[in-house]
């Protein structure tokens, strides 16, 4: 009896840890999914909306697609040329920028990198 006893626990309990793998196993690849899907920002896409921020310049846009990109970090270069690129159909240019990590406009002296809109260019 007690074989058969210890037999039901050890087979409880690996169906326990499989269980337990795949979960975990779901939750993963559940990540790497989302974390894809917000790197793939559009290369051509239309300007509809720039805001001068506190620590960035911000861009919205919509792709061909009709797929919508709100707060885009910028360079404060593109704010200054608003006119030009409102409303306008853009390629983009993208790398990395630095942005202050702080509550507010003031320097805190902590920065992060983000991925930022280096250059637009009109397409025409």
């Amino acid at each position: 009896m007690k074989v058969k006893k210890i037999s039901h626990i050890s087979a409880i309990g690996f169906s326990i840890s499989v269980f337990a793998a795949s979960t975990i196993s779901i939750f993963a690849n559940t990540s790497v999914v989302q974390a894809q899907q917000t790197t793939k920002l559009p290369q051509i896409a239309t300007v509809t909306g720039i805001t001068n921020g506190d620590i960035s310049c911000y861009v919205d846009l919509i792709d061909s697609k009709r797929k919508k990109y709100q707060g885009l970090y910028a360079s404060y270069d593109i704010c200054a040329k608003e006119k030009t690129y409102l409303n306008k159909k853009v390629r983009l240019f993208y790398g990395p920028g630095k942005v202050n990590d702080c509550q507010s406009a003031e320097p805190c002296g902590k920065s992060r990198t983000v991925t930022s809109i280096k250059r637009m260019q009109l397409v025409r």
